[in-house]
């Protein structure tokens, strides 16, 4: 039997005083945790592509709407997380609303980097004639959220030159809409996957393997 996809929106709620976008972290491979949304993507067209040695400034995309990312549970049953172009452009509204211009970090380790400083960041409005073609980028969507660093810290300037780290990785709490599922079981599977999914009282390992049990259902 064909399996079954199940697509989760993230947004921002902002009735939700728990919904945050707190930090962009400098990574060498992004993953997704729980209500931590890491965001990146494993592809060429995601990653740094513009250095300034001299300024020390490095560019690259922290938010692509649209991308369907693969999240596992622990049966290895996959399902989707992406953000919408309007949520892109409220993270970076809020982002840039809430003073988080000097927030980064390496890895998604918890101690804030010194030294690192948004010193530009914009919504590509028309990918043809956008500024990131100049800068080396092809084929980024639009309403993509880039962000520009200039990184005085020597330890991550040389794991920017060094490659690595790759790219950009967003780091905050999100709601859940679940927006897309076959017909068939979607009446109780909804509900249960949605409980699931918001319900912060269990650990994640608790949440993979109760997902699991009703994708499984689900094949």
């Amino acid at each position: 039997m064909e399996n079954k996809k199940i697509l989760v929106e993230l947004f921002i709620d902002e009735n939700d005083k728990d919904n945050e976008l707190d930090i962009i972290s400098f990574v060498s491979a992004p993953a997704i945790e729980k209500n931590f949304m890491y965001f990146s993507k494993d592809d060429n067209r995601f990653s740094f592509k513009s250095m300034d040695d001299e300024k020390r400034i490095v560019t690259g995309p922290a938010m692509v709407p649209n991308q369907e990312i693969i999240r596992m549970d622990a049966e290895g049953n996959p399902y989707f997380v992406y953000f919408t172009e309007e949520t892109v452009i409220k993270s970076q509204e809020i982002f840039a609303k809430n003073g988080k211009t000097k927030s980064t970090n390496f890895e998604h380790q918890e101690n804030d980097m010194d030294g690192v400083t948004v010193v530009e960041s914009w919504i590509v409005t028309d990918p043809s004639n956008d500024k990131s073609n100049a800068l080396g980028f092809k084929d980024i969507p639009k309403n993509t959220w880039m962000v520009s660093y200039k990184v005085d810290n020597d330890e991550l300037w040389s794991k920017v030159k060094s490659g690595e780290v790759q790219g950009f990785s967003i780091e905050g709490v999100f709601s859940k809409n679940i927006i897309e599922m076959n017909k068939d079981e979607q009446d109780t599977s909804f509900k249960d996957i949605q409980d699931i999914l918001n319900n912060d009282g269990i650990s994640e390992d608790e949440m993979f393997d109760k997902l699991s049990e009703v994708i499984s259902k689900l094949k």
